[in-house]
Order: C-alpha cells, then structure tokens, then sequence
C-alpha cells in the first residue's frame, strides 16, 4: 500500500489560515506521530485528510488514489476514502450496542456479524456486544471506537488524540493495542498528540506542525522534557 502524501495544503477557518502549505509524506505500514501543541491545527489536518472539511488549496493522496486536489477540481467523499478515525471525544453512538457499532461500519466492506463479534474480542471486548457505550468503562469505550474505526478495513488509520482521557494503567494497555491493531492498516497509522509519553511510546515516524507548517524528522518532546 502506498504512502499518504499531502502538498501544498491550504486551509482557511473564518478567515485565519490554520494549515499553510502543509507538504509530508506518512509512510505505509509505520505509526506517525502528528506532533504539536494545542491549537496547532493537527485536528483539522486530520479531518482534511479523512474529507471532513475541505481544504483551500493543494493536495492529498494516496498512491494514484487522489483524495483531494484543488487543481484537478477533485474532493473524494469521505466515504470513498477508506479511512478509519478514532475521534477524540470517541463520537460513539450511545444509542447502539458494541456490535452495531463494528457491524454497521463494517457492512459496506463485507463484514459480517459473525466478523464484527472477532474483531471485538481482538480489541479485547468479549463478552460486551449487548452493551451500549454509556455501559462500558473508559477503556472499553475506547477499545470500541478502535474496533469500529477498523471495521470498514481502512486504509490509513487516523487516531485524534483518543487516550488523553485515561489514567496511565489503561494508557498502557492501549498503547500495546495500537501497536497490534496498527500492523493490520496495510497503508499509514497517523496519531495526533501534544504529550511526550504517547509520543515516545508509539512513533516509528515524527511530522511536527507548528504555526500551520510541517516538519518531518524530527522529535521534539526529548527536548521537552
């Protein structure tokens, strides 16, 4: 699978510029940590990225699928996209159970409900497809939107800063899931953060954004710290 590249990206918020001419390639099958501080924009290059905003100008793609470019005029659907987002505050739905969320995320790519039952019990949730959100604890909920996000067999993994609400212990264990559960996206896993010890825990690769541009290589927390 291809690595996602991103040019030359241009976004505008009520008239302030958020991502000025944004250029990085997020290599396939490797965890990229999106560094930055709060307000930087990692949010919103995310949701460039997976088309939940349109941007003013550059592009995005992956391989020859082109995701979107202001030159050629295209802005794919973001349910064209094959990508799955973890969202910070989780957006579950609290009106479904644990298996209707996996399965009817997972139903336009094949998945069955006998698929959807496995791939919570590879999160570690067996035994909960009956509850609802609002029934599970913190680190079941975010298992759950792990386990939704890959049920449409995604592509490119975005994560939005999805374990800032959890206590070291539980952070732990999700760190190894992700690690897991990223060998399974055959293109790249991009992880937003702004503290050091997600950061030095899950980056196989480092794009920092600041003041709208980013820089690739680099890793700043050591300095940090």
């Amino acid at each position: 699978m291809a690595d996602l590249i991103v040019q030359e990206l241009r976004v505008k918020r009520e008239g302030h510029l958020i991502l000025d001419e944004c250029s990085a390639r997020f290599p396939s099958g490797r965890r990229t940590v999106l560094w930055g501080q709060s307000g930087a924009g990692k949010s919103t290059l995310l949701a460039a990225i997976a088309g939940l905003l349109m941007p003013d100008g550059g592009s995005i793609q992956q391989g020859s699928r082109i995701f979107f470019s202001e030159k050629a005029g295209i802005n794919m659907p973001p349910h064209q996209r094959c990508i799955g987002f973890v969202f910070q505050d989780l957006a579950l739905w609290p009106h479904l159970t644990a298996l209707a969320h996996v399965y009817l995320v997972g139903r336009p790519a094949g998945l069955t409900t006998s698929d959807a039952r496995s791939l919570l019990e590879s999160v570690g949730l067996a035994g909960v497809e009956q509850r609802r959100p609002g029934q599970l604890s913190g680190g079941e909920q975010q298992r759950l939107a792990i386990a939704r996000a890959l049920a449409g067999k995604p592509s490119v993994l975005l994560l939005d800063e999805p374990f800032s609400s959890v206590d070291r212990r539980i952070k732990e264990s999700l760190y190894q899931l992700l690690r897991d559960v990223s060998r399974q996206v055959p293109g790249p896993t991009i992880y937003v953060t702004h503290q050091a010890d997600d950061a030095a825990t899950l980056a196989e690769s480092v794009v920092t954004l600041d003041t709208g541009t980013l820089t690739p290589g680099e890793c700043p927390w050591e300095r940090a710290e």
